[in-house]
Order: structure tokens, then sequence, then C-alpha cells
């Protein structure tokens, strides 16, 4: 079961500009490297404050919030915003 924050993610999303978005993709990226540098170099995973965006989320989290974050992207794109 995906963590509640990820709906509320989601919902965060329909307020962003096509900008916005694609920053928080490049984050989405980044925390998903790092966690997947973890598991395969034993990396240690750089903590997140409390207030950060992607807080207590797992990599399956964070993968399904960067699906539904490309989404929007592309549907930004063909809408021309």
């Amino acid at each position: 079961m995906a963590h509640p924050r990820v709906e509320e993610l989601k919902a965060s999303f329909k307020e962003k500009t096509p900008k916005q978005m694609r920053t928080i993709r490049n984050n989405l990226n980044n925390r998903i490297r790092s966690f997947e540098d973890e598991m395969k170099f034993g990396k240690t995973l750089p903590k997140v404050s409390a207030s950060h965006m992607f807080y207590e989320l797992e990599l399956k989290d964070l993968k399904e919030v960067l699906e539904f974050a490309m989404k929007k992207i592309r549907s930004d794109e063909k809408s021309g915003n």
C-alpha cells in the first residue's frame, strides 16, 4: 500500500506550473538514484527533513509519484501549457 503522502503529492501537482513539474521530476529522479546507489554501492541515503516533499517516502512510492508527474508533464505539453 502506498504511503498516504503519495495521494497528497499527486493532488498538489494540479496547481503546479510546467516548470515546477519539471523541477519535481528532476528531484524525484535524484532521490530515486540515491535509493538505488544505496542498494548497489552501500552509500548512505541522504536524510530529508520532515518538511521535505519526499519525507518518509520509500522507493516504490517515489516511482509512483514520478510516473504520475511524467503523465502530468506530457499532458501539459500536449495542451500547450
